[in-house]
């Protein structure tokens, strides 16, 4: 089934203010549908109250909405329910399973920890942290040469007998490649380490299964796949979950406590420590149920027809340098590029003046765009269901524009 994104922009009021706006921003955040804010709305106006704490209607009504949302989430990526753990995004993830796998001795002085050149800071510097603190060796596959993708050549070279963690993205949030993540995790657990990747560019875009990519733990954000900020979800396979110490402590994931000492409740909940963000997991639900409703590979149909041409069209505007996967099979739906002369926050500037919303920076990913790739920084449109190619001749007028302005301005 083909996605119509003009009937899609109709459940998402940002859109309905009548003004054109093309958001080519989703790798950031994207919209929120009406059914994603009626829930939380419900959730704040009908049955506002703590869970698994009140007998009363309301408080039962919210336990319900929460469990059943995770149960939601755990459909979506083929996972078990009580293999899902609600954080608050993935940085809360990828900070909390840092936490975990230390606490829990994992690993030791002298291990080493495998993970890639393109990674999110929110991998990338919780893993630093963990290599200080316990005198890891830190490895980092690179990429191919003339390449945006990972040089699978060299894989093995890296993950040896020493290596315990493994962690790779699925998708990279800059240039839209998609890692081939079930072969590093086959080469990971030759070894015995276990392996962590970050979903969060590609959930809600692509199709995301925790059993195909074979991976011990999942984590990824809610805002960028339809639902509220704030929430997020980390994944981890049962019987390594109940080998682990909680990354975060306090009321909630207890079974007994006294003055010297705490017994934890089993998992998921020996893992929410505190209150959490209720409405936002609810809302998260409702996000999933509306993607499976419209269809994650219709999305990523629609949204990798976009990038690829984007591409094209970009590619032929003398000065424009793309960079992306221009294999559309293998991108997610994102298009990075640099404009000759121009510094990539000044076109996000004139763009954002003509109704185009772009990102423009290193997108938390330096070593990948400055190192890597070779540029202070780069400009990103990424697409998204409710875009259309309007949106992308939006995009190339803007980007000439910016070449006029700035070449009338040199003369």
């Amino acid at each position: 089934m083909k996605v119509n994104p003009e009937s899609i922009k109709k459940d998402f009021p940002i859109f309905l203010k009548g003004q054109p706006f093309a958001y080519l921003d989703t790798a950031a955040t994207s919209q929120t549908p009406q059914v994603v804010l009626d829930v939380m709305d419900a959730y704040y106006t009908k049955f506002r109250a703590n869970i698994h704490r009140g007998l009363y209607e309301v408080g039962e009504d919210a336990s319900k909405a929460y469990d059943d949302a995770r149960v939601k989430v755990a459909r979506f990526i083929g996972a078990e329910s009580h293999e899902v753990i609600f954080t608050a995004g993935a940085t809360a993830s990828s900070n909390m399973l840092v936490s975990m796998l230390e606490y829990s001795g994992i690993v030791k002085e002298g291990d080493e920890v495998v993970t890639t050149a393109m990674e999110h800071h929110a991998s990338l510097i919780p893993l630093q942290e963990l290599a200080k603190r316990n005198d890891l060796d830190l490895k980092h596959i690179p990429l191919a040469e003339d390449s945006v993708a990972l040089d699978y050549s060299v894989v093995e070279k890296f993950i040896t007998d020493k290596t315990k963690i493994v962690s790779i993205m699925l998708a990279s949030n800059v240039t839209g490649v998609i890692n081939e993540v079930a072969r590093i995790s086959e080469a990971a657990h030759k070894v015995g380490a276990l392996v962590i990747c970050d979903v969060t560019a590609a959930v809600g875009h692509m199709s995301v299964d925790v059993k195909t990519l074979g991976a011990d733990f999942v984590y990824f954000s809610g805002h960028k796949m339809c639902g509220p900020t704030g929430i997020g979800v980390l994944w981890g396979r049962a019987d390594v979950l109940k080998k682990l110490q909680p990354g975060v402590y306090g009321g909630g994931i207890v079974e007994e406590v006294t003055l010297a000492r705490a017994t934890y409740r089993g998992i998921p909940e020996r893992f929410e420590a505190g209150t959490p963000n209720i409405a936002g997991a609810i809302g998260l639900g409702a996000a999933v149920g509306y993607l499976e409703e419209v269809g994650v590979e219709n999305i990523h149909e629609h949204s990798k027809a976009l990038a690829d041409m984007a591409a094209k069209l970009l590619e032929e505007i003398p000065g424009v340098r793309v960079i992306a996967e221009r294999d559309s099979l293998k991108n997610v739906g994102i298009v990075s590029f640099v404009v000759k002369g121009i510094h990539p926050h000044d076109v996000a500037d004139i763009l954002g003046k003509e109704g185009v919303a772009i990102r423009a920076g290193h997108h938390c990913a330096m070593p990948l765009v400055t190192d890597a790739l070779g540029v202070p920084a780069v400009a990103r449109a990424s697409f998204y269901f409710y875009n259309t190619p309007e949106d992308i001749d939006a995009l190339v007028r803007g980007i000439k524009k910016a070449q006029e302005i700035f070449n009338n301005f040199s003369k």
